[in-house]
């Protein structure tokens, strides 16, 4: 007879406490990064570079350029922050920037308010279209702004029916935060284009 006392207990006991310094999941290929092993710095210009020494992705490893970008940028923007390489591949994610040295956080927070520079249009002066492109004329709570669309159908994207974000160009993103709150004018030229 088979002594199944040994196996139960073992399947209830708690797992040993594990420090992992990365974390890797082979069903979404995500590596969870220490952000104690993680090391973000400049050399000169603008570019971002890092050092990574976690064991999880091999020994000590420095990355020449280093893109910081947000998993969920619009819900949420601070969790899950991802790190990429010059050649666009993934490195690793950071569950969020608590953990990271100084310099590094200060970098990386640097990098996203960059990355998700968001103006909110408080009023639509003006959209003009010619050859397929729009040319908007806005107030921002950044100011004044003129920036081109291409294929308003793939540029424009409704998060709610009230909160409106449109892509130009560039990539720049700007956001209509709510649609109801815009004056009677804006609100019929919105109605318009979209």
């Amino acid at each position: 007879m088979e002594n199944n006392f040994a196996t139960s207990a073992a399947a209830e006991a708690p797992p040993e406490p594990v420090t992992p310094v990365a974390l890797s999941d082979a069903r979404y290929d995500l590596i969870l990064l220490d952000p104690s092993k993680v090391r973000l710095f400049r050399t000169g210009g603008t570019t971002v570079r890092m050092a990574l020494d976690d064991p999880q992705v091999g020994e000590e490893r420095s990355y020449l350029k280093v893109s910081v970008a947000r998993a969920f940028p619009l819900s949420d923007p601070e969790h899950y922050i991802g790190l990429r390489d010059g050649a666009d591949k993934d490195i690793g994610m950071l569950r969020s920037l608590e953990g990271l040295d100084a310099e590094s956080r200060a970098i990386a927070e640097e990098e996203l308010k960059r990355r998700y520079f968001l103006p909110r249009i408080t009023r639509v002066r003006e959209v003009t279209e010619e050859f397929g492109m729009t040319t908007w004329d806005v107030e921002t709570d950044k100011g004044d702004r003129t920036f081109i669309v291409h294929n308003l159908k793939e540029s424009v994207n409704e998060l709610t029916p009230t909160r409106v974000l449109i892509t130009d160009m560039e990539g720049n993103r700007y956001e209509f935060p709510d649609i109801r709150k815009l004056d009677e004018k804006s609100f019929g030229i919105l109605q318009r284009v979209l």
